[in-house]
């Protein structure tokens, strides 16, 4: 454990902003193809302004943002990462933040709850590295390739520009043409005016409702997390 608690701080080469954006992207893709494939539920989620990405083999990341869309904090458990065998303890997970402000210290132990794992007889932060904004630099214990090989991947399609980023949705999530554009009008307009509403058109739900009908109120859901309305229910 020691070893973890004398680990130098880094500057991670993270865009803020443009991560900000790429999470919007991957929750508008999530969105628009959720109707036909329910099972990919929590694969992004939203809960006010922290955003939450988990995969296939229960791996997750949450990163909370600022009101003005900052990033703040990040958090990660990957569960095939080396790291993964270490005794969950509180102190391993606070280890990732040694050295950052108070109050990211407060926040990293209060978001650890949604990363606890069964110990035993105790449920403990299962934490295998992380992040912190500190004068507009991104901090970490890690350097940036160890970073990424503990946890970091799992936003490797949020980090890629947006052409990019889209032709690798298009392939890995079977998109077609009419969804494409749907997710793309969507994230233009949450990234051009994030504290507006965007509204789904009626035309748009027609095209989601013909590949799972009975979904849309689950889509409708996750389409709320991040300020997507459906046209005819604006309050």
């Amino acid at each position: 454990m020691s070893s973890f608690d004398e680990r130098s701080v880094n500057k991670l080469a993270i865009d803020s902003k443009a991560l900000w954006e790429g999470c919007i992207l991957a929750s508008c893709v999530h969105a628009v193809m959720l109707a036909e494939y329910p099972f990919t539920l929590m694969e992004n989620a939203w809960f006010g302004d922290i955003y939450m990405t988990q995969n296939e083999e229960g791996s997750k990341a949450a990163l909370v943002f600022s009101e003005e869309n900052e990033l703040l904090l990040g958090m990660f458990d990957d569960r095939k990462s080396l790291r993964s065998r270490l005794i969950l303890s509180e102190q391993y997970a606070r280890s990732h933040y040694k050295g950052a402000p108070e109050e990211i210290r407060d926040a990293a132990q209060a978001l650890s709850i949604l990363f606890e794992a069964t110990a035993g007889q105790k449920s403990l932060p299962f934490v295998t590295t992380g992040f912190w904004e500190e004068k507009g630099l991104i901090l970490s214990r890690d350097n940036y390739e160890d970073w990424f090989d503990h946890g970091g991947h799992l936003l490797t399609a949020q980090m890629m520009p947006f052409d990019e980023a889209m032709a690798y949705y298009e392939v890995k999530c079977s998109m077609d043409a009419r969804r494409i554009e749907i997710a793309a009008r969507i994230y233009q307009e949450r990234i051009k005016a994030p504290q507006e509403k965007t509204v789904l058109k009626k035309e748009e739900i027609k095209v989601l409702e013909e590949t799972g009908f009975y979904n849309i109120p689950v889509c409708k859901d996750v389409f709320g997390q991040f300020g997507v309305v459906f046209e005819g229910e604006m309050e």
